[in-house]
């Protein structure tokens, strides 16, 4: 009972002061007028939420995508049987971007990405002069790449260390009966690894879904939403709303959108997650 209450003052209690100043015009912030929805009407006619809603998007689908990808690469070579004096010390220096902090994280890529950083040096060394000389942060068709980039770097080591556990608990006895009938690598991570790792990867893939749809100091540190609003996502939307333009009103009614969407999409993964229970058992 005592960490319920707890929780409720935490979260519950702001929730409910977000949800009546959505309601609310503070054009007059001494004296707020009920305004209804118009907040809401006045959003979704707005092409600069539907701008940030399909930035968002793009940003959590290719982070979480390229992640996975990336985590499990990097978990099955950890997974190997070679390099076992190594791999303890592997696995540190592999986990050490979900250890940094965001602002450390967001400085480094900065550098990176500048057009005399290491990424132009890399590209302009193999001939790839007109690559070479862009400024990825700075131009609307890149900025995205760039902050998607760092993202997946920051996170990809939490996928790897779900997959590593989940690897170290398939049978090799699978593998092995699998390598006997002629199995090649591809047939055998088709075949066994994913099925086996099924339920970790649904996991994952919708914690780093929730993560990165609400993601915003990657974001902000590195681009704050821009250039022309080309990696404004929801969660920088609404801070520029709230703390610039101080509009409380239409900040907040753009957070309870983003708290339903994150709401439906949990409901959905644990509607998912009880039928496949039920199914197994």
């Amino acid at each position: 009972m005592p960490a319920m209450i707890l929780l409720l003052l935490l979260t519950g209690y702001p929730l409910f002061q977000v949800i009546q100043m959505s309601f609310f015009d503070y054009s007059d912030k001494a004296n707020p007028v009920f305004a209804g929805a118009s907040n809401y009407e006045a959003i979704i006619n707005d092409p600069l939420f539907w701008n940030a809603m399909s930035n968002t998007a793009v940003f959590t689908i290719a982070s979480v995508v390229c992640g996975l990808v990336l985590g499990l690469t990097l978990a099955i070579l950890l997974n190997q049987p070679i390099n076992t004096r190594f791999r303890a010390i592997y696995r540190s220096l592999l986990m050490f971007p979900w250890l940094t902090s965001s602002t450390v994280i967001a400085a480094t890529w900065i550098l990176i990405l500048s057009p005399f950083g290491l990424l132009n040096w890399f590209l302009r060394s193999i001939g790839l002069e007109s690559l070479g000389q862009t400024a990825w942060l700075s131009e609307e068709s890149t900025a995205m790449f760039g902050v998607v980039l760092a993202n997946i770097w920051r996170s990809f080591p939490f996928m790897m260390l779900m997959f590593l556990a989940g690897l170290q608990t398939i049978s090799k006895d699978l593998y092995e009966a699998a390598e006997i009938d002629g199995a090649g690598f591809m047939h055998r991570l088709r075949y066994i690894t994913i099925p086996q790792l099924k339920s970790i990867l649904l996991t994952v893939a919708m914690l780093e879904m929730i993560w990165n749809f609400r993601s915003f100091d990657l974001v902000f540190l590195m681009t704050g939403g821009g250039p022309m609003n080309a990696t404004e996502v929801m969660s920088t939307f609404i801070y520029h709303f709230a703390f610039r333009k101080l509009n409380f009103g239409y900040a907040s009614a753009a957070a309870i959108i983003m708290l339903l969407i994150m709401i439906s999409a949990s409901i959905l993964y644990l509607r998912a997650s009880l039928r496949k229970e039920a199914n197994d058992h």
